[in-house]
C-alpha cells in the first residue's frame, strides 16, 4: 500500500484531487483485504508514510525493502496506529 500511495503522490494527484485521493485510499483498503484481512486498518498509516520523503529515501537506499515492517508482530503494529484507526469492525473504509 505504501508504494501505491507513494505513486499517487508522485503523480501529483494527491495534491490536485483530494476527493479522488480519499476515494483511492479507501479503495486500496477495501481490496487489500483479499490478501490480508487486517491490512485495511493500515491504509491511512501507509498514506501518511508516503508523505515523508525520508521514508521513501530509506526504502530506495535499502534495496526497496521496508525493514521497519519485517518481523513486527500484528499486536505491535496495531499499537503503533492511532486509536481511532486500530479498531477492527468499524465502518471505515465504507463510510
Amino acid at each position: 500500500m505504501r508504494v501505491h500511495f507513494w505513486s499517487l503522490r508522485a503523480s501529483g494527484i494527491a495534491e490536485t484531487s483530494p476527493s479522488f485521493t480519499e476515494y483511492y485510499v479507501k479503495f486500496i483498503a477495501h481490496f487489500v483485504s483479499v490478501y490480508e484481512q487486517m491490512a485495511p486498518q493500515f491504509a491511512r498509516e501507509s498514506f501518511r508514510w508516503s508523505a515523508d520523503e525520508e521514508n521513501v529515501r530509506k526504502y530506495l537506499a535499502n534495496g526497496r525493502v521496508m525493514e521497519n515492517v519485517l518481523g513486527v508482530s500484528d499486536r505491535d503494529t496495531l499499537r503503533q496506529l492511532p486509536v481511532d484507526e486500530n479498531a477492527r469492525g468499524t465502518d471505515w473504509p465504507y463510510c
